[in-house]
């Protein structure tokens, strides 16, 4: 079974990005980044928007099917 990412590491490697992002932006960020896999499959799977902060793209990668939110997400929250 492959790796799922945790949103606060995906929310660690975007917080040196600039916002607001698109998905696309973000996506290519990390690629740049050679961020892990599992970090980069994340991304491309989040809605085709604008993204404000790395806390709210992060949460995007959370899939609430496999259990809850990991305490501390929205620590970095404006």
């Amino acid at each position: 079974m492959a790796e799922k990412a945790n949103p606060i590491d995906v929310e660690q490697v975007l917080k040196n990005t600039s916002f607001p992002a698109s998905k696309n932006q973000l996506v290519q960020y990390v690629r740049d980044l050679h961020a892990a896999p599992e970090i980069v499959s994340a991304l491309e799977k989040i809605p085709n928007r604008n993204y404000k902060s790395a806390a709210e793209a992060a949460r995007e990668t959370f899939n609430p099917e496999e259990g809850p939110l990991p305490r501390g997400l929205d620590s970095c929250d404006d």
